[in-house]
């Protein structure tokens, strides 16, 4: 006798021919839940909140106690802060005109979130500081001397006037002319001599290094007094300023152009003026500048540093001595991200942000991969860029390194620092499709190619679905192009477009034979959001968020058998329904068509069972068991189509054969 007795389902694998397959696999499983073996439904998503409007296509949820998600109308992608200890709840995030970061305070105000943000990255001043020793300005002076004297006297004037001056003991200055025109001899190899006393504000005491010749005073236009001159007590030397600008959050940006190379020495006072207030950037959040000198005698030298001031400020008198410098400027190299500059970033602003260990940032424009300087956000070194043969589409870090998926072939990035990173070309000619295809599923990274769902491990990339869905299938039903994929609980979840209507699709590689089944979308869905805390999955529907199969409704799945063939043409009489609540539905196809069409119903411990095919009325019955139209068919294949749980399905030729089975 012949029976078909089915206790264990399947999922789908369309590139076999229905008669190919093995027993339990479908040629139809939509919106079903196989991971027991049994048929179980799936259950509805559950609203999560409403958002502001219909053209959401990311959310991002940002805490938890209270609830807070952002929303945005363009394919953002957010990373949390890297630096340890944070509390403020710091997030970057790129996809909008340019890379962008904020707080706690500047995301949660106002009602949608997120509120406020500022440009990622802080620019350098354009302008050079301009520097200047203080003291160097020429004054008149009358200098009064006694023969023989070690000694002399100078009454420093401006016009005739008495002026002050702002020398003080131990210092030199210099005397223009003087040791030439009364014979006395220099007081240093620069002509410079050493103030003995300061009787007052306009009156000095020099002490020479030989006796004048000849007594009386001088004023003499050529014996003017250069007042702060280099003090030959020290050393002297060239040096150069630069500065910074510093956020409100101190972070800071690349230093301004360098200063012109002025000679001093530790007993000078340098001005410094020309500080910049302002950026034409926009969206900035600049609060501070930083100065710094050189050390060493070169504006290419280190630059060591010297103060902190306000923005405001566009001045600054430098007192500090080369052994009271601080540390050396970290910042030389530290340029923001790509951004809206397309005279700098023709291929547009940094996307695809990702936090990956070290706290590094990683994100792509073009053909350029784009690190940070670890836990330094803001800061996105030129040497930090890798650039690749092919425009890069998507990325997604593993434990083995970053996965690049580009228009052509993909890449695995590999290094123990930003500044050390390289790129190895993986052998596959598999593109990625679409960004949003691009998942971290642990141990590795699936996105959508060509000719099926790829998975990257390593230096290998695998099609995940090449046993299941042949590259003609995947193209006609799955959309490739169109996916946009998430983790959900060890499955990758996948929506696509078909342009004149929306599917989707679970994938459980851990499942084998049994990892695919189809899901009715519904609608578009246009973004969502794996929760890292639980796994769930929240998903965009219309102006909602809801999450993924997260209510208690169950929905009704469709699954079909593969064909079952006969050793002979046979009249199958009866099928049963082993359920574990009804009703349910069952189709019988003979020879590819429909020949029995009813719902089994329960009423108490009554079954009764209305069909469609053959048209009849309800008829009672004792069990789930129904007889079928008599009718030779040499395959069989039946449909099951309810929200109960459906434990086995028979067909016999008749109701004994049915009961031994």
């Amino acid at each position: 006798m012949a029976y078909i007795k089915l206790k264990t389902f399947g999922g789908l694998a369309p590139k076999l021919s229905s008669r190919l397959l093995k027993d339990e696999l479908a040629t139809t499983a939509t919106d079903v839940n196989l991971e027991s073996g049994r048929l179980v439904p799936v259950t509805d998503n559950s609203d999560t909140l409403t958002l502001s409007n219909t053209s959401r296509q990311s959310i991002f949820k940002y805490t938890d106690s209270p609830e807070r998600w952002l929303q945005f109308d363009e394919d953002v992608n957010v990373v949390r802060g890297p630096l340890p200890g944070d509390v403020n709840d710091t997030i970057y995030f790129t996809g909008q005109s340019f890379p962008k970061m904020g707080r706690s305070a500047q995301i949660v105000g106002g009602s949608v979130f997120p509120n406020s943000s500022f440009r990622l990255g802080i620019p350098a001043p354009t302008a050079a500081p301009t520097v200047a020793p203080v003291g160097q300005t020429q004054f008149d002076g009358i200098i009064a001397f006694v023969n023989e004297s070690s000694t002399i006297t100078i009454t420093t004037s401006t016009s005739g006037s008495a002026a002050a001056h702002s020398a003080s003991v131990g210092e030199y200055i210099t005397l223009t002319g003087f040791a030439t025109a009364q014979g006395v001899a220099a007081a240093d190899i620069n002509g410079n001599y050493k103030i003995k006393t300061v009787p007052s504000v306009s009156t000095l005491t020099v002490e020479l290094s030989a006796a004048a010749t000849g007594t009386g005073n001088s004023a003499s236009v050529a014996n003017g007094v250069a007042l702060g001159g280099n003090s030959d007590a020290e050393l002297d030397y060239e040096t150069s300023y630069v500065y910074t600008f510093v956020s409100a959050f101190g972070e800071e940006g690349p230093p301004s152009p360098a200063s012109t190379v002025i000679t001093t020495d530790d007993n000078m006072t340098v001005a410094i003026s020309g500080l910049e207030t302002s950026t034409s950037i926009t969206n900035t959040n600049l609060a501070k500048k930083r100065i710094y000198r050189s050390n060493t005698g070169s504006n290419t030298t280190d630059f060591q540093f010297v103060t902190e001031l306000v923005l405001s400020a566009t001045t600054y008198t430098d007192v500090t001595k080369n052994n009271e410098l601080a540390e050396i400027i970290p910042s030389t190299s530290w340029i923001g991200p790509p951004d809206d500059d397309s005279t700098l970033y023709p291929d547009g602003p940094l996307k695809g942000l990702l936090a990956l260990p070290g706290g590094v940032l990683a994100g792509f424009t073009g053909k350029r991969l784009c690190l940070s300087e670890p836990f330094q956000p803001h800061a996105w070194p030129v040497a930090y860029r890798l650039t690749l043969d092919e425009p890069i589409v998507s990325i997604a870090a593993t434990s083995n390194g970053l996965v690049v998926g580009t228009e052509g072939t993909p890449y695995l990035v590999t290094g123990t620092s930003p500044s050390s990173m390289s790129s190895i070309k993986i052998e596959t000619a598999e593109a990625c499709l679409s960004k949003r295809s691009m998942v971290d599923m642990g141990e590795s990274v699936m996105f959508a190619g060509p000719d099926g769902l790829l998975a990257a491990r390593g230096v290998q990339v695998l099609n995940a679905t090449e046993q299941l869905i042949s590259p003609a299938q995947w193209q006609a039903k799955y959309y490739p192009s169109t996916i946009t994929g998430f983790y959900w609980q060890g499955r990758y979840v996948g929506f696509y477009n078909t342009g004149s209507g929306f599917g989707g699709f679970i994938f459980d590689p851990r499942q084998g034979a049994n990892a695919l089944v189809d899901l009715d979308a519904g609608g578009l869905i246009r973004g969502g959001f794996t929760d890292p805390d639980d796994n769930e999955l929240y998903i965009i529907i219309g102006n909602k968020i809801k999450k993924f199969q997260g209510s208690n409704t169950a929905l009704t799945y469709n699954w079909k058998s593969k064909d079952f063939s006969m050793a002979r043409p046979t009249s199958m009489g009866f099928a049963k329904v082993d359920a574990e609540a009804y009703p349910v539905t069952i189709k019988v196809y003979g020879d590819g068509s429909v020949i029995y069409n009813a719902t089994i119903s329960t009423s108490g411990s009554i079954f009764s069972v209305t069909g469609t095919t053959p048209s009849f009325s309800a008829t009672a019955i004792t069990e789930p068991m129904v007889r079928l139209p008599a009718s030779v068919h040499k395959t069989f294949a039946f449909e099951v189509e309810t929200a109960k749980v459906i434990n086995e399905v028979c067909l016999g030729e008749s109701i004994v054969e049915l009961k031994e089975v």
